[in-house]
């Protein structure tokens, strides 16, 4: 899970506390590497605050029979529990299997990000891995990173050189939307990438607690078993005063602000310098909502 170490922290427990509450049900066996993952979170579950941990044990309780009713357990059936790491495709953490049907859950605390791709990396994204195109994308986003260093001359942190990055996001947007453009022509594409920012065929677990004391406050699910693969998407670029962002509109209803900003304070000398997008829905049809608390 991307984030800080303590946010990494944080969702390592909540996942590993709602496996462990679907351990003890009888006929529950997890895969190989989810009982690796218990195991390492064992430990993790101990560094994060304690009414934190209180509050997730909570909700890891709660949720327990939502997802009993999901995968319609009865007692005596079998079922088995996965934990997804980063490198997967898709967005779930955790998967259930009962027989033939399968429950995929991303689970989430405090926050209901999207994915976020990597300027350099975006071709990737849209399943364009080793093709011309990434290529050609790979070449003008080091050429526009060649220009933007010759021109700070020697500057080795992004505040020495505000103005200059101000152009640089707003040549990585240009970039990456002819990029998203050109892709936009091959069949599938749009697809491929809107899974990839929001995914699909699976639903998303929300747990909300209190900033201050910690508490448990919510937790919700949205359906995203039933959202519309779109068939095409168009990139634009909005360049403000202070910021620069790739616009994706795709033919499903759904838009998508992706704000480019650096990862890090530091200027790298040699190769790619730390970009990162972060999206944000900005319009799409709202998957319905089931309160469990």
């Amino acid at each position: 899970m991307p984030g800080s170490s303590a946010s990494n922290n944080n969702g390592r427990s909540l996942e590993y506390l709602i496996s462990d509450a679907l351990n003890k049900v009888s006929g529950c066996t997890f895969t190989s590497r989810a009982a690796e993952d218990q195991i390492r979170d064992s430990a993790t579950v101990k560094l994060i605050d304690p009414l934190l941990r209180k509050s997730f044990k909570a909700a890891a309780d709660l949720v327990q029979p939502w997802i009993l009713s999901e995968i319609e357990y009865s007692k005596g059936s079998q079922f088995q529990v996965d934990r997804h790491s980063d490198s997967d495709q898709g967005v779930a953490d955790i998967t259930l299997k009962r027989g033939a049907s399968t429950l995929a859950i991303s689970v989430k605390h405090n926050h209901d990000a999207l994915s976020h791709p990597r300027p350099y990396s975006l071709a990737d994204a849209m399943g364009l891995a080793g093709t011309h195109l990434e290529v050609d994308h790979r070449n003008r986003m080091s050429k526009i990173t060649d220009n933007f260093r010759k021109a700070s001359r020697g500057a080795t942190t992004f505040p020495e050189v505000p103005t200059l990055k101000l152009k640089l996001y707003q040549a990585a947007c240009s970039e990456c939307a002819t990029t998203v453009n050109l892709a936009a022509r091959k069949t599938g594409v749009a697809g491929v990438l809107f899974d990839f920012l929001v995914g699909s065929n699976f639903k998303k677990l929300l747990v909300e607690t209190s900033n201050s004391n910690k508490s448990l406050k919510s937790i919700t699910v949205a359906d995203y078993t039933n959202i519309k693969s779109p068939g095409a998407v168009k990139a634009t670029v909005d360049n403000r005063s202070r910021a620069s962002s790739l616009i994706l509109i795709f033919d499903n209803g759904w838009k998508i602000d992706l704000r480019i900003k650096n990862a890090s304070t530091g200027i790298s000398q040699a190769g790619q310098v730390s970009l990162k997008f972060d999206a944000q829905k900005k319009a799409g049809a709202i998957p319905p909502i089931q309160v469990i608390v």
